[in-house]
């Protein structure tokens, strides 16, 4: 082998590791890329359902603050509807509405846990 020959041979070994070193370099920034957009892509679906969470929670907080309003407010009729059907002589359990709310003022109990979780909530995010 002539010395032009190696000299050939040492620099086309050379270039061929330089180039193996640029496509794995490539290789690496096309990686990058991919979890990049692959990030973004999900935190921005993340995000909308998200707000729409935020949006549910703040809606079903504003139904059962008033929901609960009613049931306080009935809570306080319902000793009067009490008082009234004693001084009629009616009997209170023929009295439907008076069963509902009374019902109603039972079930509100359960819900004030329910809002306090959902007032968190929306706090967190």
């Amino acid at each position: 082998m002539t010395t032009q020959e190696r000299i050939y041979s040492k620099l086309n070994s050379i270039n061929k590791v330089e180039l193996e070193a640029h496509r794995v370099e490539l290789s690496v920034v096309d990686d990058l890329k991919k979890l990049n957009t692959l990030y973004y892509r999900n935190t921005d679906t993340a995000n909308s359902k998200i707000k729409g969470l935020l949006s549910e929670a703040k809606s079903a907080e504003t139904k059962i603050e008033e929901a609960l309003k009613a049931a306080n407010k009935m809570e306080a009729l319902i000793s009067k509807v009490q008082k009234i059907t004693k001084e009629l002589g009616v009997d209170e359990n023929r009295v439907e509405e008076l069963k509902d709310a009374k019902i109603a003022v039972k079930d509100a109990k359960e819900y004030k846990p329910v809002l306090k979780n959902i007032k968190q909530f929306i706090k967190t995010i």
